[in-house]
């Protein structure tokens, strides 16, 4: 399973632990609620500000909403974040750079 669908299960399962549907959920980010849709179904994928105003919204850390609990060695964890790393423009290379001092 890929990212995109790793991170919309999690987004279903923390926001229905916090008894919200999308469409709250959607109106506490301000996004439109078929949005919220599109993140949990894999079709869509947040931005940098929309991944802040989950985690607020959801009263979790990054690190939280990016915890699939699936077990991956620490040498697989950095070839997969240098290739990751290596395909990204400046801009969002500098944006996960901002990210990953809040870890």
């Amino acid at each position: 399973m890929g990212l995109k669908q790793e991170f919309s299960k999690k987004l279903k399962e923390l926001r229905k632990q916090r008894k919200l549907t999308q469409e709250q959920l959607a109106e506490i980010v301000h996004v439109d609620f078929r949005h919220i849709s599109y993140l949990e179904t894999a079709r869509s994928f947040p931005s940098c500000d929309l991944l802040e105003r989950l985690c607020k919204a959801l009263n979790v850390s990054f690190c939280e909403l990016f915890d699939f609990n699936k077990e991956i060695s620490r040498e697989e964890l950095i070839t997969n974040l240098t290739e990751l790393m290596n395909r990204l423009d400046n801009k969002k290379l500098n944006s996960l750079y901002k990210i990953a001092q809040y870890l």
